[in-house]
């Protein structure tokens, strides 16, 4: 039985291999980065002390997050779509809520951290309620008025 022959690598075939096992590191460790907001009784940035509900970010893009809200007994209360603005971050995107009992509450659109659009309600039994609308055109006028534009922390 013939054992088989390997021949060193070149200098430049190393070098290659090299650059895209670090890539792939570099790539691996951003995609598993996750951010853990603590969120006051108010949904507003809270102490971990304080805090009633806790968002975890995981990143997907450059400023693109999946999003999920706890309780504080670790059930998801939340999940949608982030967009990081300066260091804040802010729904942009599909969201989905449940009420406490786990029954669908409302789902519908963000854009930059307004509710848009038609939002479809739901009873904690799971029976339809009338929709809601949220004007686009609105939008702009909440965001100037609350400053969600800003390029710093609020």
């Amino acid at each position: 039985m013939k054992t088989p022959q390997f021949t060193p690598m070149k200098k430049n075939q190393f070098y290659l291999v090299t650059f895209f096992v670090i890539t792939g590191a570099f790539n691996l460790v951003a995609q598993t980065e996750k951010h853990v907001i603590h969120l006051n009784s108010m949904m507003q940035v809270s102490a971990e002390h304080k805090a009633s509900y806790k968002l975890v970010l995981d990143k997907n893009e450059e400023q693109t997050y999946d999003g999920s809200i706890y309780d504080y007994m670790d059930k998801k209360i939340a999940y949608g779509k982030y967009l990081k603005i300066g260091k804040s971050y802010h729904e942009d995107g599909h969201f989905v809520y449940y009420h406490p009992n786990g029954q669908l509450e409302s789902e519908g659109e963000f854009v930059k951290g307004i509710k848009v659009g038609s939002w479809k309600r739901y009873d904690n039994q799971g029976n339809r309620k009338h929709d809601r609308y949220y004007p686009a055109e609105s939008a702009d006028l909440v965001r100037a008025a609350m400053r969600l534009e800003k390029d710093n922390d609020n």
